[in-house]
């Protein structure tokens, strides 16, 4: 994901003391359990953590962890976006990995949604260790972001609650010093990002266009057209609204960003 500003990484030390003390307000077993899939999923072994969301198992297979995205490392000369080793290494203490070389022989258990592939072929999963979802624990320290994307939406109400607990904390990427959202007006590159700005247009058709100040426009598609309501987005017109996802490049040379579900939207205004 994208996110900009000129946040800079928290020493690993005094972030994790931060976090232990909020997370000792709650009980978060309890929570992890209520976030749990049922029946008993798929027991494998985690040989090494590539970032905060993605793992590669002891036979080889490559993990999503559905329902969040968190900060991406920097590849092919590319900077690290902001806590992106910060939440490597928050998922590497959940596994008990070496934090040098990021090797584990954690045992996990996955659970599959509807649908078990994404387009690079890696097994979608939420993952669970000792009796406890590895997503809700980063989405509470604010080390990533809830991403819900039809039909993988087993646990959204439960994660999003995760969200909201590290939201109204202020941690990690919710922190006063986090780079806020960029303006629909000041795009410059695809990735994700979120993304706040005027509305100028709302568009019902075969597709649902969103048009927003400076030319970047949100997309729904017919697919996914069944979990808004048609009425809220026309109450977008003239209001800033706040939209969260990967921005890509259009047929027009336009910056666009996709909206599966409501989940996208973080602040429209009041």
């Amino acid at each position: 994901m994208n996110v900009r500003g000129a946040l800079g990484e928290f020493s690993s030390g005094a972030f994790f003391v931060v976090v232990a003390m909020v997370l000792a307000a709650g009980p978060s077993r309890a929570d992890a359990a209520a976030c749990e899939l049922p029946g008993p999923g798929e027991t494998a072994r985690v040989a090494r953590v590539i970032d905060g969301d993605t793992l590669v198992l002891a036979d080889g297979r490559h993990v999503r962890m559905l329902g969040i995205n968190a900060p991406e490392l920097g590849h092919e000369g590319a900077p690290a976006e902001p806590l992106a080793r910060t939440a490597k290494a928050a998922l590497e203490q959940l596994l008990g990995a070496d934090h040098r070389t990021g090797r584990t022989v954690a045992a996990v258990t996955l659970h599959v949604d509807l649908e078990r592939l994404d387009h690079y072929g890696r097994l979608l999963a939420h993952v669970s260790s000792d009796g406890r979802n590895l997503e809700l624990e980063l989405l509470r320290q604010g080390l990533a972001y809830q991403v819900v994307i039809p039909p993988n939406m087993a646990l959204t109400e439960c994660l999003s609650a995760a969200e909201r607990t590290a939201r109204t904390a202020h941690l990690g990427l919710w922190s006063p010093s986090a780079a806020g959202p960029t303006a629909s007006t000041a795009i410059t590159h695809g990735g994700y990002q979120r993304v706040r700005g005027r509305v100028e247009r709302v568009l019902f058709g075969a597709t649902w266009w969103i048009e927003f100040e400076g030319g970047f426009r949100a997309v729904i598609y017919p697919e996914h057209q069944q979990y808004w309501e048609r009425q809220m987005l026309a109450a977008w017109r003239g209001r800033a609204v706040e939209v969260r996802g990967w921005v890509y490049r259009g047929k027009r040379g336009d910056w666009r960003m996709r909206l599966p579900t409501p989940d996208a939207v973080l602040a429209p205004a009041s």
